[in-house]
């Protein structure tokens, strides 16, 4: 199991555990490492807060950098996030635009590990 935090640079805006908005210096910049070392995994399961900001920005990076063949692999948890207050739109439209992507889509109750 693997535990990214992200937003430990006060000096730019980081939603994404991947990358920052604005990079600033290496450890703002696109994690290649991490990038590889999610792509060499069996399954990707993606839980956390939240599913507007965080959760989506990351997600998102990684299906930028994921071949569509390898995409598959990747399981967002509904029910083990939620968007923040007032940004449902935005968690929908994530989630819609991952589905499209291939990514599943699965409530951790019925998920096969």
């Amino acid at each position: 199991m693997l535990s990214v935090s992200s937003g430990q640079n006060l000096l730019t805006e980081m939603y994404s555990a991947i990358q920052a908005e604005v990079p600033v210096d290496t450890s703002t910049s696109l994690n290649h490492n991490l990038i590889g070392l999610l792509r060499s995994s069996d399954k990707l399961i993606v839980c956390g807060q939240a599913l507007s900001h965080c959760v989506n920005f990351t997600v998102r990076d990684i299906v930028k950098h994921c071949p569509i063949d390898e995409r598959g692999k990747i399981s967002i948890l509904t029910d083990c996030t939620s968007a923040v207050p007032g940004f449902d739109a935005a968690a929908d439209e994530f989630l819609k635009d991952m589905k499209a992507e291939g990514v599943s889509l699965v409530n951790s109750s019925v998920f096969k590990w």
